[in-house]
């Protein structure tokens, strides 16, 4: 008996409803489409026709499956059927930005194949690899394939690279006017930031200042409306962030919203999603749930795919052995980020009979199925995407949501429910899901800081004259008078205080910019600390030369997957058995490989070396635990006052001025997160470690 009522307690309680048809309606207007007539969308339609109308910036939202990246293309159509281009502009550009290679790879493949008369090129890090260009010669090519494309598209990372002179850093001289980042910004008349969502508000405060660099740097190609001269910011996505819209508004950026519409009829409409059935389960661990869900999931397989999506790479690998014994008939595949740069991903997917993902499935991959089990994930942008991926066109499926917290208000607000329209199901659950954070009132102290890091490479990289020439539009622009300001000054203050000390330990009444590299390292035998001061900024401010944060990243052999492939070495070490570790080059720069193996429990006794944290006289401050990771801005307040402390007491001169730069630089705290942390290392008690 008591059997029996334990068994009972197993069961897991879940509820059903319908999410009814939905269309997406279409227009009269037509266009070729792969080789097919076809009828355009509101979102097509718009590109086709009034692209010349839109103001400089335009927001367009449009669900997952609309074909909205179809209309990417029609102003560099237009331009070549018409005479004369559009208004007299012959050759007109694109520039599609897109957040991963592997969505750069697929977009690039389907418009290649269906729109054969456009040339069109990715530019991504392994494409410039197969020119064998290194260093400034990377970005030479990189403008010689603008040059001779119709349509380019790229990565936010390489446009983030360039902005920041990081290739510029490695010509052989300042005479670079031909190749500045402006003569790329030049050759394009619109750019595309396709899943802008999935930035936070550093990196939309990055695309923002690229915005504000072309007004800087080419103000003679303002934005007229009506007019194809300048260029256009069209932010994509299909969950909208008011957050966007309200910085616009304070920056005073004109801007119209075009937003797909999706109805519930069929006439004059295409089939974007069919009938769906979504059950949700009261869940506290998601195996357990698609393992009570294996009798189902073995029925539709014999038709259909399975894609199961879960929120940890771990589970994932867990979950992927765990099922290839009970589906031994079946293919599985996991869609993770944990793949070797060779991997196929498009023909896996489809080989693929089961697919087990990540969030990788939030990015625009289409995996052709009509049955999934999912996490919702952290935001209620992730469920969006994710639910997205489910159904597409006139096919019926069904979509198992776990619950692991507050099921009780699922089935509270879903009591009365039987069917709903998309859209109304899809705003129940924004109220439900937290929304991902976005403060847009750091988004100025963002750009300001990516303002004088700009400036302070084009000094230090460029012609003078291009460094005269930025100073004075900033000026002239009244950027001194905005928000952004704040935070230009204090990266300058923080820098020439720091000049200040390497001239009293250099014994020189200036410190060259030009050659502050080599300035720094004469320091490093002649006085100690005012080198660990530089060196600290140096690295601090080289992290903004990367998009994303500054993970360890290594290369692996896999020896259960038999890959190779780069990874974080930060989840490696706390995932995964680490079995060999051997240095395969030395020169000109040292790669070291990790072999690895079995998973094992997770270890998060773990310790980071860092080089961005203040830690002049201080060494403790190179040192991090796993749990400090959650807490940044307190560890860099604390590593300044530890600094701060030791210095205030000081009776020299260096003392007093070091104890003044710790005041200027503990305000760098609240954009101190993990994009600003350079991890050098990182150790734990493995034996091979």
């Amino acid at each position: 008996m008591l059997k029996l009522f334990l068994n009972l307690l197993l069961i897991m309680d879940s509820f059903s409803i319908k999410i009814n048809p939905q269309y997406v309606k279409q227009t009269a207007e037509k266009e070729i489409i792969d080789g097919r007539e076809c009828l355009l969308h509101e979102v097509q339609k718009r590109m086709k026709l009034d692209f010349e109308q839109l103001p400089e910036f335009t927001i367009i939202t449009a669900p997952t499956g609309t074909g909205k990246s179809y209309a990417f293309p029609f102003p560099v159509l237009n331009a070549k059927k018409a005479p004369k281009g559009i208004d007299d502009v012959g050759q007109v550009r694109g520039l599609i930005v897109l957040p991963t290679n592997a969505l750069i790879s697929e977009l690039t493949a389907s418009f290649k194949k269906t729109y054969p008369q456009l040339i069109i090129n990715e530019l991504t890090g392994p494409e410039l690899n197969k020119h064998e260009v290194k260093g400034y010669n990377r970005w030479k090519k990189c403008i010689e394939i603008a040059t001779e494309s119709d349509l380019v598209i790229t990565n936010p990372d390489l446009i983030n690279y360039a902005m920041h002179g990081g290739y510029h850093q490695w010509a052989w001289n300042n005479k670079t006017g031909a190749t500045r980042f402006t003569s790329f910004l030049d050759k394009f008349n619109y750019l595309i930031f396709d899943e802008y969502h999935l930035y936070d508000e550093a990196q939309i405060a990055n695309i923002l200042t690229m915005v504000k660099l072309r007004k800087l740097l080419l103000q003679h190609e303002a934005i007229t409306k009506g007019i194809i001269h300048g260029i256009r910011f069209l932010f994509v996505s299909a969950t909208p962030e008011e957050g966007l819209k309200r910085i616009f508004e304070q920056e005073e950026y004109a801007y119209e919203e075009i937003i797909e519409e999706i109805i519930t009829n069929s006439n004059n409409a295409r089939p974007i999603h069919g009938t769906l059935e979504v059950e949700f389960v009261d869940s506290k661990n998601i195996k357990e749930l698609i393992s009570d869900k294996i009798p189902e999931i073995r029925t539709v397989l014999k038709t259909q795919k399975v894609l199961l999506i879960l929120d940890k790479l771990r589970d994932v690998q867990e979950l992927a052995i765990e099922l290839k014994s009970t589906f031994e008939e079946y293919e599985i595949y996991e869609s993770t980020g944990y793949v070797s740069k060779e991997e196929k991903h498009d023909e896996k997917i489809k080989a693929a009979n089961l697919i087990i993902a990540t969030n990788k499935a939030e990015v625009g991959v289409n995996y052709d199925v009509e049955y999934c089990i999912m996490q919702p994930g952290k935001y209620y942008q992730n469920f969006v995407q994710r639910f997205g991926r489910v159904s597409r066109g006139d096919l019926e499926g069904k979509v198992v949501v776990s619950i692991n917290k507050s099921y009780s208000k699922y089935k509270r607000i879903f009591k009365e429910v039987s069917s709903i329209n998309y859209y109304d199901f899809l705003e129940l659950m924004r109220r439900q899901l937290q929304g991902k954070a976005f403060y847009e009132k750091r988004v100025p102290m963002y750009m300001g800081e990516y303002i004088w890091c700009i400036s302070n490479r084009i000094r230090r990289h460029q012609e003078y004259d291009v460094s005269q020439y930025f100073q004075r539009r900033l000026t002239e622009t009244d950027f001194f008078k905005s928000k952004d300001a704040q935070r230009f000054y204090l990266f300058q203050n923080i820098h020439k205080k720091i000049c200040g000390l390497m001239s009293i330990a250099l014994k020189k009444e200036k410190i060259s910019q030009t050659y502050w590299d080599e300035e720094v390292k004469k320091l490093e035998h002649r006085h100690k600390r005012t080198w660990e001061w530089a060196v600290w900024w140096k690295n601090y401010i080289d992290t903004y030369l990367t998009f994303r944060d500054g993970s360890k990243v290594v290369k692996i052999y896999d020896r259960i997957k038999g890959e190779e492939l780069d990874y974080s070495l930060d989840w490696i070490l706390q995932h995964k058995v680490i079995e060999n570790i051997e240095t395969i080059q030395e020169e000109p720069y040292e790669i070291v490989k990790y072999t690895v193996g079995n998973l094992k429990e997770q270890d998060k006794d773990i310790e980071y070396t860092v080089s961005t944290l203040p830690n002049a006289g201080t060494k403790e401050n190179n040192y991090l635990k796993y749990s400090e990771m959650f807490e940044l801005d307190k560890v860099f307040k604390k590593s300044v006052q530890n600094i701060y402390d030791k210095r205030r007491k000081g009776v020299e001169k260096i003392d007093e001025l070091q104890a003044e730069l710790c005041k200027e630089i503990i305000k760098l705290h609240s954009t101190f997160s993990r994009k600003r942390l350079k991890i050098e290392d990182i150790a734990n008690d493995d034996r091979f470690m």
